[in-house]
């Protein structure tokens, strides 16, 4: 959804390395300004104007407290395209909370990636750092009666990322940097070497909302895929604080949050959003079905369950167990 360049960094001695640099920009990403019929919604002069007009009036916290309230006590809280209404007003509060989405996918990506820092260079990529920009239209030709306060509303954020040198997971059966047409065991490797890979980041209290062939980038030399988009997550600690907050424990004795997580997990199902896609892609491309093995939830929630039984038969004095106490 985000825009993303590749830059070339000074290493010193006449020479530059490359890396990813990745914006959230609200005024780019085909995907992310759309429409409820999935149009794109381009950034114009006029929607720029509306916005400016929004933020001077001192409207955005306030707007900004109410997405808040939403995101708290709805079950799928407003999109930005909801207040499209063909109205100068409609564009302007389409901006401001496109400007929140982007900073909402900033916030995400950085924690996640602080989360999983042992996988960083093995399994995704590193985050090397995260920058603040000012967009040349803002940085020479801000209004004067923007408030230093309300700068921050002109200002992108990005993540500078070790770029991954490879192709795209959904190519793996066109790119000429994936294995030969016809190598399925090669394929079937990398293919479940993804699944594999998602799990791993799901052990790791990390629910991906945008998981898909298109978020791994496979080392074009080792052939080892790393995922590469964090930008909407779930993460397992804050899940857990919310449902304690929404009184789950207080409706249900038998309630376990460790359970409810890997329930939710199981719901996601970020490990098929990889495989069985490509699966089908392989199917297509070759007539060949490829074994994919996809972790057992149920039996994840099993062992749960039966391992905290038996800590708590251990924590359960002799006596009450009806054994010898010695007074007999």
């Amino acid at each position: 959804m985000s825009p993303v360049l590749e830059v070339a960094i000074p290493s010193g001695q006449g020479s530059s390395v490359l890396r990813v640099l990745k914006l959230y920009d609200r005024r780019f990403g085909t995907p992310l300004r759309d429409d409820y019929n999935c149009q794109h919604v381009p950034h114009t002069q006029a929607k720029e104007a509306a916005f400016q007009t929004f933020v001077r009036q001192r409207r955005m916290p306030t707007f900004l407290h109410e997405l808040d309230l939403a995101d708290e006590t709805q079950d799928v809280p407003p999109l930005p395209r909801r207040f499209l209404d063909g109205t100068s007003e409609g564009y302007a509060k389409y901006e401001a909370a496109m400007w929140r989405q982007c900073n909402e996918h900033f916030r995400c990506e950085t924690e996640a990636y602080k989360r999983l820092g042992d996988l960083q260079g093995k399994s995704i990529p590193r985050m090397l750092a995260s920058v603040r920009l000012v967009a040349d239209n803002y940085k020479n030709n801000r209004p004067t009666d923007i408030q230093q306060g309300e700068a921050s509303y002109f200002e992108i954020w990005g993540i500078l990322l070790e770029r991954i040198s490879g192709y795209n997971l959904q190519d793996i059966t066109t790119s000429p940097q994936a294995p030969p047409a016809g190598d399925l065991m090669r394929w079937q490797q990398i293919i479940q070497s993804t699944v594999n890979l998602t799990h791993n980041i799901n052990q790791r209290g990390v629910i991906m909302r945008d998981c898909a062939p298109r978020n791994v980038v496979v080392d074009r030399h080792s052939q080892k895929p790393h995922i590469i988009d964090f930008a909407q997550c779930r993460f397992r600690d804050k899940m857990v604080r919310s449902w304690h907050e929404w009184g789950w424990h207080e409706e249900d004795e038998t309630w376990d949050p460790d359970v409810e997580y890997w329930e939710q997990v199981g719901a996601a199902g970020n490990p098929r959003a990889i495989g069985a896609p490509m699966v089908q892609r392989v199917q297509k491309a070759a007539g060949v079905i490829l074994p994919i093995t996809y972790p057992d939830y149920r039996d994840i929630i099993t062992g749960i369950r039966h391992r905290k039984a038996a800590k708590r038969r251990r924590a359960v004095p002799r006596c009450a167990l009806g054994e010898d106490n010695g007074l007999s």
